[in-house]
């Protein structure tokens, strides 16, 4: 993501999962966001917005212009199930080449977006249009809130964008004026704001008899790349190539006036002589900044969180695990193109336009590696006195235990945050695959972190699967209620368990459990980008829903429609279940706690968020069998009881005493506040 700042506002060019967080670790502030431009309508590309736009709407932003290409109004409309602030307006404006209003323009920037697409994709893109209903152009910019959603297809273009700055005011020339007979103070302020000043002897002075000329501004260029495919489209654009220091571009000051380009690159694009060689055209002067997979190490931006996840490692390394992190790229920049200005853009690397252009690393945090945490981390007095305390019963490995293991990933609550992110636990059935309860925003990033990816966390000794091994098992996902905290993350979930396991053979089938909004969420937002959605079982919770509210009451499902039954039936084979039920929890509408059962004879019990309530108790105790374990919201502390209570959530006391009352064997607390911050 980049960020443009302006005095009067700023933009946002991208917005992937976890830029918000992102922004919360580097204090770069929202607050005054006035548009966001997406280079591809994906969820590469924007699966941070909903969860951005929900925080700046709480926070009393009011008007949002968002910019795009095709299917953006598609993809904004599906939200609409949970993303729903009546009190902010959402502009979204459709790029498309050829259309008047293509340009975004205010008092800052102007930006002109370039389309660019894959020669086979122009014929299949040509055919959808034919096969979708007509509509016209203001069609696709009306209010969001009321767009009835058309059927729609995938269609992956990409947009680089040129953006221009506002005219810069001429300097002002105080000599000038005072020989003119004008006093400092308000006489230069008005000539330095564009009005006429009046001297002592009634004498008017014009501005531009002490204020030079203005002048154009700088130009800088985000390009996106996502593979080779597009390079052919890219180096042959008329647009940028009118930059390029060549004979047939005439156009000095235009190439003068390009001052920075910023290259979003995905696998492969930077090992292309063709690309290269283009890029190596633009001007000397031109600073470069480079992001692709090759040349980017693995950091770990959130060091806050790196540094209280390796202080509680070290003190019980089975049950908090430190994430995997690298500081080795694959590749050296300098294999890219020769030039003196060439540099990766880490976080928080700064860009000044005017008045004088300068790259600044001044701000750039130092990200220490997972090795260099430990030995900082060791240093503190409090972690070697807890560690010799705990020394007599260090945590061990149990051989030979078949239950499951359950790892919360994302323990906190609403928002992403320095410490912890939203809703995520993951749950390894050994011998059968796995299982994900919630998947806030970023449940895949964590996901590769804690397990591993390309190669395993050998930290982890729990789970003994990388990510890779993890998602190709992977067989059910179950999500709560439709708050966006708990299952932002699904999309990019659902694309990379697609992309993972659609060659395999046979190829898996996936089950997901969760309120019916739910599966029209995912299906209209499936319009927009290919989720494999023709591999995944839907089952509605209230098919598997039990009835009664309190323990001795003869439990009775709801009667699964056939398609469901089977699916059911499927999904207990997988993951060698006896049971899968789920009851309604007090917190929102269709909220769900669920209840799978082991034949083995393990029972566990999640609760989504919600106030302590008997359906739960009932969900525990159904069958006679008390939880194995219970796995339970704590989002306040026992003072907060009245927020809890207003806001339909539990204390951590509270938590307790659901344990208690079905006799769970074990209890997990996870969804902390985040006002909580450095809490487990």
């Amino acid at each position: 993501s980049i960020l443009v700042n302006f005095t009067s506002g700023r933009y946002l060019f991208n917005c992937g999962e976890g830029a918000q967080r992102l922004s919360f670790e580097n204090r770069a502030r929202m607050s005054k966001l006035t548009a966001v431009f997406l280079t591809r309508v994906d969820w590469d590309c924007m699966g941070g917005l909903p969860g951005m736009l929900l925080t700046l709407a709480d926070a009393g932003a009011r008007n949002m212009t968002i910019c795009g290409g095709h299917n953006l109004v598609h993809a904004l409309a599906a939200t609409r199930h949970f993303v729903l602030r009546s009190d902010m307006g959402v502009a979204a404006k459709e790029l498309r080449d050829g259309d008047a209003g293509a340009t975004f323009q205010d008092e800052n920037i102007t930006v002109t977006p370039e389309r660019l697409q894959r020669l086979e994709q122009q014929s299949s893109a040509d055919a959808a249009k034919k096969r979708m209903p007509p509509q016209s152009h203001d069609a696709r910019q009306s209010n969001i809130s009321e767009v009835i959603l058309p059927k729609t297809q995938p269609t992956p273009c990409v947009i680089s964008y040129i953006v221009e700055g506002p005219m810069v005011p001429g300097r002002f020339d105080p000599t000038a004026a005072k020989a003119l007979g004008l006093k400092p103070g308000p006489q230069y302020g008005a000539l330095i704001r564009g009005e006429c000043a009046t001297t002592s002897d009634g004498s008017v002075i014009r501005p531009e008899q002490c204020v030079g000329p203005s002048r154009a501004s700088g130009i800088f260029i985000f390009i996106d790349c996502p593979s080779p495919d597009y390079i052919l489209a890219l180096t042959t654009n008329p647009k940028f190539t009118s930059f390029l220091d060549i004979s047939e571009n005439q156009d000095e000051d235009k190439k003068n006036r390009l001052l920075l380009v910023i290259h979003s690159l995905g696998p492969g694009v930077v090992q292309d002589e063709r690309y290269k060689t283009w890029a190596s055209l633009f001007p000397k002067h031109v600073q470069h900044m480079v992001s692709a997979p090759e040349y980017v190490p693995d950091n770990n931006p959130f060091q806050r969180h790196l540094r209280i996840q390796t202080a509680m490692s070290l003190t019980d390394p089975l049950t908090f695990i430190r994430p995997q992190a690298s500081d080795r790229p694959d590749l050296l920049l300098s294999t890219f193109i020769e030039s003196d200005k060439l540099v990766i853009p880490h976080y928080m690397t700064v860009f000044d336009m005017e008045p004088t252009p300068r790259l600044d690393l001044s701000s750039v945090p130092l990200l220490l590696t997972p090795e260099e945490m430990e030995n900082k981390v060791k240093t503190g007095s409090n972690l070697q006195t807890t560690t010799s305390i705990l020394s007599a019963t260090e945590p061990r490995i149990v051989e030979g235990d078949d239950g499951p293991v359950v790892c919360p990933i994302g323990t906190g609550a609403s928002i992403p945050n320095l410490y912890r992110n939203v809703s995520a636990n993951i749950v390894c059935v050994r011998g059968y695959g796995g299982i994900i309860l919630d998947c806030g925003e970023s449940t895949v990033s964590l996901l590769k972190r804690f397990l591993g990816y390309p190669s395993r966390n050998q930290l982890n000794m729990r789970i003994k699967q990388n990510y890779i091994e993890f998602m190709t098992s992977l067989r059910f996902l179950f999500i709560s209620h439709m708050h966006a905290d708990h299952h932002l993350g699904t999309i990019q979930l659902l694309h990379e368990w697609n992309n993972l396991t659609r060659m395999n053979n046979p190829q898996p089938r996936l089950t997901i459990l969760a309120p019916a909004r739910f599966w029209v969420w995912l299906e209209d937002y499936a319009g927009v980008q290919d989720l494999g959605l023709d591999r995944v079982d839907f089952i509605s919770c209230r098919e598997t829903l039990i009835s009664g509210s309190s323990p001795g009451t003869n439990y009775a499902k709801q009667k699964p429609v056939p398609k469901s039954e089977g699916s059911i039936a499927k999904l207990k084979n997988d993951l060698g279940l006896s049971d899968i039920s789920t009851c309604s929890v007090v917190h929102c509408p269709w909220a769900y706690g669920v209840s799978l059962t082991h034949t083995s004879g393990w029972k566990l019990v999640y609760s989504g968020d919600t106030r302590p309530c008997a359906n739960l108790v009932d969900l525990g105790l159904a069958d006679g069998k008390a939880p194995t374990i219970l796995l339970h919201e704590a989002t306040l502390s026992d003072e907060l009881r009245r927020d809890a209570v207003a806001k339909r959530h539990s204390t951590i006391s509270e938590a307790v005493a659901m344990a208690l009352g079905m006799g769970a064997e074990n209890l997990i607390l996870t969804h902390f506040s985040q006002r909580c911050l450095t809490l487990p």
